[in-house]
């Protein structure tokens, strides 16, 4: 059930990235931002993106924005004014981001892991089987760090988890690969706004309680 109905044309909500972004080494802070500077590319938005919009949407400190666009900068993918120059974008093998995804509260390390998982979505099942392993040397994060963001994916509804096994020649059995399936990103919006609705009843609570002890401790 959609909590909060909304449906577009999914051409005209995903933006593309080349598969060989993943060649260029990026750490994720770079990788983000080059992401949302692609997705506001490709929107049309007037004028550059500011230090304070690049931190707020990739989760980030604008120094560290900052940073990642004077790398970016440096290594030839953007222009003067912050526009995206990739290449094969168009013509060559690229995967696409829903535009939701930087309006939904992950950072940028998240939003990395989950891009990479997109690019080897199967785009007939939606679904993909990279290793830990895999994962981690691709994007740049520990493997640690690469669970935890797997599991704050999963939490919030942007892929589900299997866990597999397998059962080698000597007949031991052993646990596989996760097999991730991209859910559709109405499932995480809904996730989303469910959690700021049950922050308001949480905070609406904590006041009416307030509000009852100030009258105990200051009767009339």
């Amino acid at each position: 059930m959609n909590l909060f109905p909304y449906q577009r044309d999914a051409k005209q909500s995903r933006f593309p990235l080349p598969n060989e972004v993943w060649k260029w080494k990026l750490k994720p802070p770079a990788f983000a931002v080059l992401a949302y500077l692609q997705y506001r590319h490709c929107r049309n938005f007037s004028g550059s993106a500011t230090p304070e919009e690049l931190a707020e949407h990739t989760r980030m400190s604008m120094e560290m924005a900052e940073d990642s666009v004077g790398v970016l900068t440096e290594r030839g993918l953007l222009s003067a004014d912050l526009v995206p120059i990739l290449p094969n974008v168009n013509s060559g093998k690229f995967f696409t981001m829903p535009d939701e995804v930087f309006h939904l509260g992950l950072g940028h390390g998240a939003v990395t892991v989950y891009a990479y998982l997109l690019c080897c979505e199967d785009r007939r099942t939606h679904q993909c089987h990279p290793s830990y392993n895999t994962i981690s040397s691709t994007v740049g994060l520990a493997v640690n760090t690469v669970m935890k963001h797997i599991n704050k994916l999963a939490e919030r509804r942007f892929i589900a988890v299997e866990r597999t096994t397998y059962t080698d020649a000597n007949g031991m059995k052993w646990n596989g690969n996760n097999l991730y399936t991209i859910l559709p990103i109405q499932q995480a919006m809904d996730a989303f706004y469910q959690r700021q609705l049950d922050r308001l009843d949480v905070a609406a609570e904590q006041q009416r309680i307030a509000n009852l002890l100030r009258k105990r401790e200051n009767p009339a």
